[in-house]
């Protein structure tokens, strides 16, 4: 009999999230067409949420620039809160009324936007104790995420808010 395989639990102040799975790149975001970028945007904040409750950033890495504007806290506080024994708590993003007029900037760039929601964040310390709270979101933010497509899919160049609703 095959041993069961262990279920995900969310990270709490008894310990990080457990058994957290890579996101699998949907097929559809490996098309260079509207539905293929937005497919792939989706994927991109899965691979936030997966930093976020790994604070492994080399799949976030792989298909976004250094100079992502939002990646920042990402790219430094996540994983050197992991590298230190604690962990971070929530944070996790919600994704809605993701679009894209699918039309080329001067940058030849595609640019898909959508209104996001971010989770309360809490890091914890190798002991499990708050260290610090980030705000969430109650009301959506307005986000532009702008990509390439390289041939071998798509890579974010920018991502950054633009806003929130009126």
């Amino acid at each position: 009999m095959p041993a069961p395989t262990p279920s995900y639990s969310q990270a709490s102040g008894a310990g990080p999230a457990a058994n957290v799975e890579l996101p699998v790149l949907p097929e559809a975001a490996r098309q260079e067409t509207r539905d293929g970028l937005l497919a792939f945007a989706e994927h991109w904040f899965e691979l936030v949420d997966y930093t976020y409750q790994t604070g492994d950033t080399a799949p976030l890495k792989a298909v976004t620039t250094p100079e992502c504007d939002v990646c920042g806290g990402m790219y430094g506080r996540i994983p050197e809160t992991y590298a230190n024994g604690g962990w971070v708590e929530g944070g996790l993003v919600e994704v809605d009324k993701l679009e894209s007029a699918f039309v080329l900037t001067p940058e030849n760039r595609r640019q898909a936007t959508m209104s996001v929601r971010q989770k309360v964040m809490v890091f914890r310390d190798n002991s499990g104790k708050s260290v610090d709270v980030v705000a969430g979101n109650l009301h959506s933010s307005h986000m532009l995420l702008e990509a390439t497509f390289t041939g071998d899919g798509w890579y974010v160049d920018t991502a950054v808010l633009t806003g929130w609703p009126g």
